[in-house]
């Protein structure tokens, strides 16, 4: 009788799960909206999908983590645009770099030039010197 008991209780809970499955646990809509969301972020790098889940759902733990990723785009593209200034700027400053390393030749050699000049003067002056002292040793 036990063993028949036991029999009828299994075959009706058999008979009870094949009647009434169990229904297979849905995607909740918060997570999957996530995931459409960050299957076009990874696509287009675009966080809007992202921050209208965080305005649907906000106390989703979808929201939290769509966020977490919003911040980080956001800062990456901070840093992107950091750099590009700095780049700009780099590029800036290697071209006054250029034009004074020329400017300087320049004056390098129009300082040898002066200097040859004012030896020339010198030397020039020297002889007039001499043909001056020459001149009233000798009179006339």
């Amino acid at each position: 009788m036990r063993i028949f008991s036991l029999l009828l209780i299994s075959l009706f809970l058999t008979g009870c799960t094949y009647l009434f499955p169990q229904q297979k646990q849905a995607i909740l809509q918060d997570q999957q909206s996530f995931s459409l969301a960050f299957e076009e972020f990874q696509e287009s790098h675009r966080i809007e999908a992202l921050q209208q889940l965080q305005v649907d759902f906000p106390d989703s733990v979808w929201a939290i983590k769509a966020e977490t990723i919003i911040l980080y785009a956001q800062e990456l593209d901070q840093r992107k645009a950091q750099n590009k200034k700095l780049r700009a700027t780099e590029k800036q400053l290697a071209t006054e770099l250029k034009q004074l390393k020329d400017n300087n030749q320049k004056l390098v050699k129009e300082v040898e030039l002066l200097k040859n000049l004012y030896q020339e003067s010198t030397q020039t002056i020297e002889q007039l010197k001499s043909s001056l002292i020459q001149s009233e040793n000798h009179p006339k």
